[in-house]
Order: structure tokens, then C-alpha cells, then sequence
């Protein structure tokens, strides 16, 4: 794990005067901006054992993080689909008094999630997901392969957040407004390669396995079922 802290001798050239404490604490709030929007905090949490009747579970997400969003999830080698809480009530509005095989999954806060229908049965590793990742907002570390690969963005984040700040020594408003434009541009960068579209070339992805189905994750990224 790399430190914010660590960070702030890149920043403090462009802020003269700034305090250290000012300058890592608005690193951390631009890395969490930079995380939410780009969703390049890639991580797969470990395998989840389903509990027959209980439809409500915990991330495990590593130590100062919180799950900003779910990417992708399979139940039993079945794709689950995302699903909004409106669309919920409207198709399936007793499920919460069946069990059966999940198809859909809603992700309630940064610490849990629940799977739709209730499972009918315990299944040891059952559920595999994929998610985004954010720091906290009281970590002081950030992983050091993802500060590495967007390093740049960050940095930029940060000095358009403390330029902006009036009436100090550092204040500009214009070199904050040029580095807000950088760190957007970072911001597309980091989706298209989370993404995989940087590559440059048209991804034919084949998904096999012995007894797993050939279901396809048309909205495995981002995307919702909201009728």
C-alpha cells in the first residue's frame, strides 16, 4: 500500500504555502473522485458461501476501502443481472417469501448486497463478483498499483480542488480550471481501460467451463435492469 502522504511532494511545488494535512486530505478526496467516476479500482473479492433462506450478505472488501459498485456477479456459474430498487417491487414484489434460484442482485450500501430470489439452498463458494473499489474517507493509504497507474490523474484532481480555494497564497483560478480539464481527460482514460477499450483492437470474448451456462453478460458493466 502506497501513503497519501507520500504523495504530497508532488503537490506542494504548485501550492506554495499549503499545509501537508490540507494537501493529503484533498489527495484523498480526489482519488475518491477519481475511483467513483473511472470505476478502474478493479478487484475481485473472494468466493461467497450462499446460505439457503438468507438473501442479504457482506463484502469483503480490503482494509480501507468501500465497494463503490458491483461489476459483475454469477451465482452458481450463472451471470446474476443488476436490478434498481423500483424495478424490484415492480417484478418481484413477494420475494422476500420464496426461495429459488437468484437471477438478479441489488448492491444496498458500500458494506452489503442482496441476491433475488432468495436462494433455495446452500451453495459452498457460490457467488463470485467483481467490483469497484474506492479509499475510504478515513484511510490514510491507497493500493499501490492503482496510485502507480493513475498517478497522474490524481495529482491533477488534487491540484484543481486546492487551486480553486480562494484567497490563499496558492489560488488560481484558471491553472485550477486547466487541471480540472486534465484530470477529466485521466478520468476517460482509466473507464476506457478498465473497460478494456484502450486495446485497440475488437474483443471477441468465448466464456466456457464444465457445467456452467452460456448465459452473457450484456450488462455485465455498469448497467441495470430498470423497466
Amino acid at each position: 500500500m502506497a501513503s497519501f502522504s507520500s504523495l504530497v511532494k508532488d503537490i506542494l511545488p504548485y501550492v506554495p504555502n499549503c499545509p501537508d494535512s490540507l494537501v493529503e486530505s484533498t489527495l484523498r478526496s480526489a482519488c475518491i473522485e477519481f475511483a467513483e467516476r473511472s470505476k478502474a479500482y478493479v478487484y475481485d473479492l473472494d468466493p461467497i458461501t450462499t446460505i439457503s433462506g438468507v438473501y442479504e450478505y457482506e463484502f469483503d472488501q480490503p482494509s480501507g476501502t468501500d465497494v463503490h459498485q458491483i461489476l459483475w456477479m454469477t451465482y452458481d456459474g450463472d451471470d446474476l443481472d443488476p436490478i434498481s430498487p423500483r424495478s424490484l417491487e415492480l417484478n418481484y414484489p413477494d420475494w422476500r417469501d420464496k426461495t429459488s434460484l437468484p437471477q438478479v442482485y441489488l448492491q444496498k450500501n458500500p458494506s452489503t448486497f442482496w441476491v433475488i430470489p432468495v436462494p433455495n439452498s446452500s451453495v459452498t463458494n457460490g457467488l463470485l463478483l467483481s467490483v469497484a473499489l474506492k479509499p475510504s474517507r478515513t484511510t490514510s493509504n491507497i493500493d499501490t498499483a492503482f496510485s502507480n497507474s493513475y498517478r497522474d490523474g490524481i495529482v491533477y484532481g488534487t491540484l484543481y480542488r486546492l487551486l480553486r480555494i480562494p484567497a490563499k497564497d496558492w489560488t488560481d483560478p484558471q491553472a485550477a480550471a486547466d487541471y480540472l480539464s486534465l484530470f477529466n481527460q485521466e478520468v476517460v482514460q482509466a473507464e476506457l481501460k478498465a473497460r478494456g477499450g484502450d486495446l485497440g483492437v475488437r474483443r471477441v470474448v468465448k466464456y466456457k467451463g464444465a457445467g456452467m451456462s452460456p448465459r452473457k453478460r450484456y450488462k455485465r458493466y455498469g448497467s441495470e435492469i430498470d423497466y
